[in-house]
């Protein structure tokens, strides 16, 4: 599996755990100049950009690692033009979705840390 095939494939598990938890997807993959935002959902009455990362193995650290602030802003502006984008007026938050997969890919680790900037 190349590194787009695992970027899609760790899209699709965070969005499928999301729905577990009872969000709405409301646009994927959503760019705002030059700035991407891997997941929008919503629930209730917030707007959430989620950050996705995909880590199979420990070679390279665990998959939070890989979020530092610099990418956290970036994703904030673009979150910024996506509200700007509603009809009404939602309560915005970040969001990390972060799965470590055994590099074997015989096991799994996927969590969910709200709010973190």
């Amino acid at each position: 599996m190349n590194t787009k095939e695992l970027g899609a494939l760790g899209e699709r598990i965070a969005e499928m755990f999301l729905a577990i938890k009872g969000y709405e997807v409301v646009r994927r993959n959503f760019v705002f100049a030059g700035r991407e935002i891997d997941l929008i959902v919503r629930r209730g009455s917030q707007l959430v950009a989620v950050e996705v990362k995909l880590r199979r193995g420990t070679r390279f650290g665990e998959a939070v690692e890989a979020v530092n602030s610099r990418k956290l802003s970036r994703i904030h502006l673009a979150l910024e033009n996506a509200l700007d984008r509603m009809d009404e007026p939602l309560e915005p938050r970040v969001d990390l979705v972060v799965i470590d997969i055994g590099s074997g890919m015989n096991d799994m680790r996927v969590r969910h840390i709200e709010a973190v900037s």
